[in-house]
Order: C-alpha cells, then sequence, then structure tokens
C-alpha cells in the first residue's frame, strides 16, 4: 500500500512565488499517475529507486537523484518501476516570476529533467513544509521561504544547455550510422570515436547516457541481430554469415551468438527452418 504525505494549500493570490502543494510518497511497484494535465507547476525529486516520465512522446528512465519538471496544461505521465519502486518527493507551485526563475535554472518542457546530488537538503525542505501546516502569515512566509530555498539548491547544479544536448544527440546518431553502414568490416569502437574525432571515453559516456548501453554493446548486439536475420532468411553457410556480419572467425561469432540466444547458429537456423522461415537463395 502507498504511504503518503501530503499537504494542499488553497491560497491562489496573485504573487510572485506560491507553494500550492507538497508531498512525499512510497510508491508501489507499478504506481503510475495519468496521462493527465496539471493547473501547476511540479516538480517531483526521486529519492530511491527507479521510474518512467512521459511528455510531448519521449520517454525518460529516471532514478535516485533525478527529477522532472511538469509545466501547466502539459500532458504527463509517470509510474515507478516494477522492481524498484520510487520513492519521491514533490512541490507544486505558481507564482508570477516562475517562467524567469525555471529559465535561469535551464528546466522547461523541453528539457524537464536534472540531476540533484542534494537529496537529504531537498527532503527535509520538504519536510520543514509540512511541519508548517498552519493557516496563518508566519507559516505562510515560512512555507514560501522553503521553496525558494529549494529552488535555489536546483539552481546550484548546472543543467545541460540546448547545444550541448544537441550536440550529444548528433554524436549518437553519427555513430550509430556509421555501424550501419560499416558494421560487416570488422570496424572497432576505436574507428568510430576516431570518425567523430571524439575519445573512446567520451563516447562510452554519450553511449550510456541516452542509450543505456557501452557502445560495444551496440555494435555487438547490431551484428548479432544482422546474424540472425541471415540465418533466419538465407541458406549462407555460418562462415559466410560470420564475415558477413564483421567476425572474421566462425568460432567467435558463434559463441556471441550463442550467449546472446542461447543456442549455436545451426541450432537457432534449424528451429526457424521448421517454422517455415528459411528462404533459399
Amino acid at each position: 500500500m502507498e504511504q503518503a504525505q501530503v499537504l494542499t494549500f488553497l491560497n491562489n493570490k496573485d504573487r510572485d512565488l506560491l507553494l500550492q502543494f507538497c508531498g512525499y510518497s512510497t510508491t508501489e511497484p507499478l504506481h503510475s499517475f495519468g496521462p493527465v494535465v496539471r493547473p501547476h507547476y511540479i516538480i517531483h525529486f526521486i529519492l530511491n529507486g527507479k521510474g518512467i516520465f512521459q511528455i510531448r512522446e519521449k520517454t525518460y528512465h529516471l532514478e535516485t537523484g533525478q527529477g522532472f519538471l511538469i509545466e501547466p496544461d502539459e500532458l504527463t505521465f509517470y509510474q515507478s518501476d516494477a522492481q524498484e519502486p520510487w520513492e519521491y518527493l514533490w512541490i507544486g507551485f505558481n507564482g508570477k516570476m516562475i517562467p524567469e526563475f525555471l529559465k535561469q535554472i535551464g528546466l522547461s518542457s523541453a528539457h524537464p529533467i536534472f540531476h540533484c546530488d542534494k537529496k537529504k537538503e531537498l527532503y527535509w525542505l520538504v519536510n520543514d513544509m509540512l511541519v508548517h501546516s498552519k493557516s496563518n502569515f508566519s507559516s505562510d512566509l515560512r512555507r514560501t521561504g522553503l521553496l525558494y530555498e529549494f529552488l535555489s539548491i536546483l539552481a546550484l547544479n548546472p543543467l545541460e544547455s540546448d547545444q550541448q544536448v544537441d550536440s550529444e544527440y548528433m554524436y549518437i546518431n553519427q555513430a550509430i550510422e556509421y555501424i550501419k553502414n560499416n558494421y560487416w568490416d570488422g570496424i572497432h569502437i576505436y574507428d568510430i570515436a576516431k570518425y567523430l574525432c571524439i575519445d573512446r571515453s567520451y563516447l562510452y559516456l554519450l553511449f550510456h547516457k541516452y542509450l543505456r548501453q557501452s557502445p560495444q554493446d551496440y555494435l555487438a548486439t547490431f551484428r548479432l541481430t544482422k546474424a540472425s536475420e541471415l540465418l533466419s532468411t538465407t541458406t549462407l553457410s555460418i562462415e559466410s554469415i560470420s564475415n558477413s556480419c564483421g567476425y572474421g572467425d566462425p568460432a567467435t561469432f558463434s559463441k556471441a551468438f550463442k550467449r546472446w540466444k542461447s543456442m549455436s547458429p545451426s541450432k537457432y537456423r534449424k528451429q526457424k527452418r521448421a517454422s517455415g522461415t528459411v528462404l533459399s537463395n
């Protein structure tokens, strides 16, 4: 059962910055919210666990130390992981100065994700908001001050500029295109890095950041996927398929394929032939 603490305020005065609600929750596996449109700015921050956030046809896989922004009138969906459901806190706010504040921090619907290594500080700020729940002037000032402090912590974490993100995506796309055009030629990771004129360690970081796997794993999976297609749709020899997919040694290819499919290439082909999917050439 979900355990949550939630506090909502009905004060809607036109101010520079106003806390509308806040809360903390330990969710159940696959706990979700949405798709829904919200009338306020909302920031969620993940204290533990994993989950996904979807906005504008993009899906972000998030974990401990990351957070996401929801802007008013944006259709969003989020869901905690089945194995490691997340524990998160949130704040909902409005105000005349919010667009400028978020611009300075670097958050928007186009770039809604951030990382912060001060999760204890953020937790205690929201906890303090929950403690000061009375509807009086003193508590209102306290909560507003805590909200400013919350945003000030986010402002300390430099976010990626549009130019940096575009540049990183460019490298990823060019690397994938290079693999598609040259996987058969026995290329290595340093060939890809050399083609892009970047360091191999930087290429590794980019692949892990955007594809959640190493460039070596991506290249191997691409080659083996192509090999499985050839096994299924041709009668080429195992050696020919090995050479066609960038493996100079059939034994190395067979070992890699068996690790991937838990069966040898010849056994995989027999299964496909039995199901009638192998074509004659």
